[in-house]
């Protein structure tokens, strides 16, 4: 109620809630239930970050048991946070604290492992999961065998794993801070595979993972330390832009196609369909001029986010 209060005060669209479920030790299976009840459509977990987000295999298993029934969906940060923790600590007691040692300490098999597992549980559970900004090809085969076996995993990825990779960290001194955020930036020979999984529809649905910090005075708390960098980055407002050129402008895919993965299809999976994410009689008019033919400069001079810098 606080949260709607405050969104009905300032929300100048059409807003709803998705939520983060860091524990499930009380009475919070019974909420879940509640929340689907109020109109909450998904719920965040997180196999990373112990001590924090991270929940264990059993709570998991119990919140997937939980949507199954209620009709929610789970969205999974899917990485190994217990094994990736151990090699932190390595690498942190051999001295390696620049920020290209987040990258070099979360191995995409942490991400390929724990997106397996992810998928295991929801078969078990007999509920859907959506894996959130996946980042390389190892966790994409998974959810590739998983569709091809015709369970309902649906995944997303994000523009800086189509465009960026590990070689944006080779910049002098501190710049490379820009560029933490999890999962991390991947050799560039996934960005291909991430291209080609979404025309072939192996991932669903084009996010941001929108996070930013400003490089000054925020990102630069960790300037001796990568694990104090805050992890995140600027997205939402060049989305369209990137993924229309990246996806048709380079003939991966059909313009069909990009609706589909910036409007048509994440609308379905979260519960708004159909009245968002078509054109039609008695769907609301949210239309989105978009000329394909302007071109322009992406700049922190231009944009519109509150940050300053940009990752692009």
């Amino acid at each position: 109620d606080t949260w709607m209060s405050k969104a009905s005060q300032r929300a100048v669209c059409d807003y709803s809630f998705h939520c983060i479920v860091t524990d499930l030790g009380g009475t919070q299976l019974q909420e879940m239930n509640a929340l689907v009840d109020e109109g909450v459509t998904s719920f965040k977990l997180f196999m990373a970050y112990p001590g924090v987000f991270m929940l264990d295999d059993a709570s998991i298993f119990k919140a997937l048991q939980t949507t199954a029934k209620n009709g929610g969906l789970v969205c999974m940060h899917a990485e190994n946070g217990s094994a990736i923790d151990v090699i932190v600590q390595q690498a942190l007691a051999e001295g390696k604290k620049a920020p290209k040692y987040h990258a070099l300490t979360r191995p995409t098999t942490a991400e390929a492992e724990a997106t397996s597992r992810a998928i295991a549980l929801a078969e078990m559970a007999g509920a859907p999961v959506y894996i959130v900004h996946l980042s390389c090809n190892d966790a994409l085969e998974k959810v590739r065998e998983a569709r091809d076996r015709g369970l309902p995993v649906y995944a997303e990825t994000c523009p800086q794993y189509l465009y960026l990779s590990i070689e944006n960290f080779d910049v002098p001194g501190f710049e490379g801070a820009k560029y933490v955020f999890t999962p991390p930036l991947r050799e560039k020979w996934h960005q291909e595979k991430l291209w080609n999984g979404l025309k072939r529809d192996h991932l669903q649905v084009v996010s941001t993972d929108h996070c930013p910090f400003c490089f000054k005075e925020q990102k630069e708390l960790g300037k001796d330390d990568f694990t104090k960098i805050p992890n995140g980055g600027p997205g939402i407002e060049h989305r369209m832009s990137l993924i229309y050129s990246g996806g048709v402008a380079h003939g991966r895919f059909s313009v069909n196609r990009f609706v589909e993965l910036v409007s048509t299809t994440p609308a379905k999976l979260f519960g708004l369909y159909p009245r968002k994410g078509t054109i039609a009689v008695g769907s609301d008019a949210d239309l989105v001029i978009f000329d394909p033919h302007r071109k322009h400069t992406i700049s922190a001079k231009t944009h519109h986010m509150r940050v300053d810098y940009s990752m692009f």
